[in-house]
């Protein structure tokens, strides 16, 4: 089952077209007022009840739709749709009956068929079965069955008039059904680049647990052992030796055992060991004061945000293009800064839908409580993008 957000694009076209066919609604309706095969002219010569229930199908309810295109749930809008298609049908069907005259008058024709590439329309924006095709074959019948009826038309007049309608109508039925599948393609592929945006999060998150580990031997096990290893070794070894053998015992434990926390230090080894798989030449600077414990999604999402802030810059910051990484853990939280002094660019321009921005920093940093992301940019300025886990 998908949901609002993965059909966003088929779901916004379905609401501007059905607001279109209400302005069409109008438009022909006006149109159809006057002449001898106008709505006026069949008042005197259809029974009344039949007259308020063809306005209010074939014209209201089109109308109605188009009002409440973008108000009503599209549940609601869709059952609106077919109730105006099945019922232009029905009183179409019943037009000869409702007649009180043997033919009509001064040549006049049924005032519905000037308007039936409505109800056509509707059906393309509602159905996605091919059985929606059935409905201008239905007009190549009804329309000349009851022009032949109701009128002084000759049967191939009448026929030429059904052929007419049916290309009419298929022309605007397919043109309706070709933008709803257009929005479901586009649908389809934005799922399909989340899912690989999530495949690709999920192989840099590998990468990002490799980095902390590889940070939390360099930084603890090597330190502590460069430093005792030399002739007079400070008191404080034994303490930073215990908090190495701490961190290694973390890292050996079973996934579902360890700390779903990381420490200060932690958290910040994690994150300026990111630079070294992202192939592009970065100045780090890390600082780390007391700082409550980071929750792992907090480091993973911050990780997976530098990356791709990084591989931004080395995509469009252009060639010698200054990049830097500060890294700061203190009471307010986790801070990381990429900076570039490349070209730049202009943040009200740039595509809402581009995947880089918008999900891997913007998005990513939102997932997480207490996450948050700002992008500062200007063409030939250079970009700034700042990445912030507080906690709560």
């Amino acid at each position: 089952m998908t949901g609002a957000a993965d059909d966003a694009a088929r779901d916004r076209v379905q609401r501007m077209l059905y607001a279109a066919t209400g302005i069409a609604a109008v438009v022909f309706g006006t149109l159809m007022l006057s002449g001898a095969s106008g709505i006026l002219a069949s008042l005197p010569q259809m029974a009344p009840w039949y007259t308020v229930v063809s306005l209010t199908i074939v014209i209201g309810l089109p109308v109605a739709l188009g009002a409440s295109a973008f108000a009503l749930p599209l549940t609601a809008l869709h059952r609106v749709a077919a109730v105006a298609v099945v019922g232009f049908l029905v009183v179409q069907a019943l037009w000869l009956l409702a007649m009180r005259v043997d033919v009509l008058a001064d040549d006049g024709e049924p005032w519905l068929q000037g308007v039936n590439a409505i109800s056509c329309t509707i059906a393309g924006i509602r159905w996605r079965s091919r059985w929606v095709w059935a409905f201008p074959v239905a007009q190549g019948i009804l329309v000349p069955v009851i022009q032949v009826q109701a009128s002084v038309r000759t049967p191939l007049d009448a026929a030429l008039d059904g052929v007419g309608s049916v290309l009419f109508c298929a022309i605007v039925m397919g043109m309706a059904v070709s933008a709803v599948q257009a929005a479901q393609r586009q649908d389809a592929a934005a799922r399909h680049t989340r899912i690989l945006a999530g495949v690709e999060a999920a192989r840099r998150t590998r990468e990002r647990e490799e980095s902390r580990i590889n940070g939390i031997v360099h930084d603890d096990v090597m330190s502590v052992l460069l430093t005792a290893s030399r002739e007079n070794a400070p008191s404080e070894v034994a303490n930073s030796a215990h908090e190495a053998i701490e961190a290694m015992r973390q890292i050996s434990r079973p996934a579902q055992g360890r700390d779903s926390t990381y420490s200060a230090a932690q958290a910040v080894a994690a994150l300026r060991s990111v630079p070294d798989d992202s192939g592009v030449a970065v100045h780090v600077e890390h600082s780390v004061a007391p700082c409550p414990d980071v929750p792992a999604e907090a480091v993973q999402a911050l990780a997976e945000a530098i990356a791709e802030a990084l591989r931004n810059a080395g995509r469009h910051a252009g060639p010698g293009a200054d990049v830097t990484l500060t890294v700061r853990a203190d009471h307010t939280g986790v801070h990381a800064l990429v900076t570039d002094e490349g070209r730049g660019f202009d943040t009200t321009a740039i595509d809402p839908l581009r995947l880089g921005l918008r999900i891997s920093i913007e998005e990513r940093m939102a997932s997480v409580e207490g996450g948050s992301a700002i992008i500062r940019s200007a063409p030939g300025a250079g970009t700034a993008i700042t990445l912030m886990w507080s906690p709560a």
